[in-house]
């Protein structure tokens, strides 16, 4: 049998390498973003390898890129509901046993520092995808209904997701009996993620090379009014005597 060729850079990859396994069930509790969001780090953290390992709250709240305040005050919340054990374990009712449905998240999700609300509207489009076509055709009030957010929310949450290079959508219409012409859902397309890791990534750089270029800018007027104190006084003082538009008389035509 004649051995497939796979080129360089495009490694085989085991799907449980990149990506974490969520139980089904998880939807029942009516999580709020937040702790949902908490929730899918402690499952990775537990499909890593790491299941017998303490995760600190510090570590969480890096990975999650929220405050450690906020991070304790929210893994309390799942304490409270049992999801959690005292060292942050997962409890028996989310671990992920044979035959027991669920779904799966790229472990790249949390590279991207999604909004909360953000994170769980992507973790339940992928829960009702189509796994062939990678479609799914929500309404914002499903979505909204299914992640406990509210409808302008569950559309804002969309609008990041599109630009972030998560999903496409495409409008969509349909004909009723009588033949009027009515707009339908959002046909949503889940695209690979390692393409919007990289673009973020990007941005950042980008980000990261203007404000650089803006320290350097700020040095350098600094640098120059240091050198040149009589021209920092003159302009300094050319901006004190100019007039205030808000104390300028009133135009005789105005009265």
């Amino acid at each position: 049998m004649r051995k497939r060729y796979v080129p360089l850079g495009w490694p085989h990859r085991d799907p449980h390498h990149y990506r974490f396994a969520m139980p089904n069930t998880v939807w029942d509790y009516r999580l709020r973003p937040v702790e949902f969001m908490l929730l899918s780090y402690l499952c990775y953290h537990c499909s890593s390898g790491r299941s017998d390992e303490v995760v600190s709250v510090e570590a969480v709240s890096e990975a999650v890129h929220l405050t450690v305040t906020s991070v304790k005050k929210y893994l309390t919340g799942l304490l409270g509901k049992g999801l959690v054990t005292d060292g942050w374990f997962l409890t028996s009712e989310l671990q992920v046993t044979n035959g027991e449905k669920f779904f799966t998240l790229p472990n790249e999700v949390f590279l991207l520092e999604l909004p909360p609300s953000a994170f769980v509207v992507y973790a339940y489009l992928l829960l009702i995808e189509d796994r062939r076509t990678h479609t799914c055709h929500p309404s914002y009030n499903t979505i909204a209904a299914a992640t406990a957010v509210s409808k302008n929310t569950a559309m804002k949450s969309v609008s990041t997701l599109l630009e972030m290079g998560l999903i496409t959508a495409e409008s969509s219409s349909y004909f009723d009996k009588r033949g009027m012409k009515w707009k339908g859902n959002n046909l949503y397309t889940i695209l690979p993620v390692r393409s919007a890791v990289a673009a973020f990534h990007q941005q950042q750089l980008r980000q990261l090379e203007l404000d650089t270029e803006r320290r350097h800018i700020r040095r350098r007027q600094e640098e120059y009014d240091r050198r040149h104190p009589r021209a920092a006084l003159c302009a300094s003082t050319a901006a004190q005597t100019k007039p205030d538009p808000a104390k300028l008389p009133e135009p005789l035509c105005a009265r």
